[in-house]
């Protein structure tokens, strides 16, 4: 008796499938632009992203442009990290791998009218502040570097630590 049920439930699965794909034939038949049954143009699965990035010069923590007031300091870590520590005179524009930095944070840094800008990130591999300027620099800012190392050789040169801003004092 339980073998009946079973092929009674598999019987009447594959009548309503068998019905349900009629249906779907007879609609997709009288549709407009209906989905062909056999591929007659090969489809093209992988498509480049088009990725705007420019080159970038990497700078040591010591460098003496870091020094020079002309220059704009981006901070591509997350907020989080840029409240416990960062240049006091720096900027938070976080980068994020998988989504495209604002047009208008791009255009804002542009219209600084600066020497150039230079990014620091968190110094990993890859390191975000290096990946935020190479995209900055593909959308076409000039004189756009990169702090090799990021916040933590800043931290180092700088003598402060992550709770902590340059010289020691506490990142407000």
């Amino acid at each position: 008796m339980g073998s009946n049920r079973l092929f009674a439930a598999v019987r009447d699965a594959l009548v309503v499938t068998l019905a349900m794909a009629v249906v779907a034939c007879i609609f997709n038949a009288v549709r407009k632009g209906g989905i062909p049954f056999v591929q007659e143009t090969e489809y093209q699965i992988l498509v480049p992203c088009p990725e705007p990035i420019g080159e970038v010069e990497g700078l040591d923590a010591a460098d003496s442009k870091l020094d020079h007031d002309k220059y704009i300091f981006v901070d591509a870590r997350p907020e989080s990290e840029f409240m416990q520590w960062h240049l006091d005179e720096a900027r938070n524009v976080v980068f994020d791998f998988l989504e495209e930095t604002p047009s208008e944070t791009i255009n804002d840094l542009a219209k600084q009218r600066a020497r150039g800008l230079i990014v620091y990130g968190d110094g990993q591999d890859p390191d975000s502040g290096r990946e935020l300027a190479r995209e900055i620099a593909g959308r076409g800012i000039k004189n756009v570097f990169y702090i090799e190392g990021g916040a933590p050789a800043l931290w180092q040169v700088r003598g402060g630590s992550p709770g902590q801003g340059p010289g020691g004092r506490t990142a407000e």
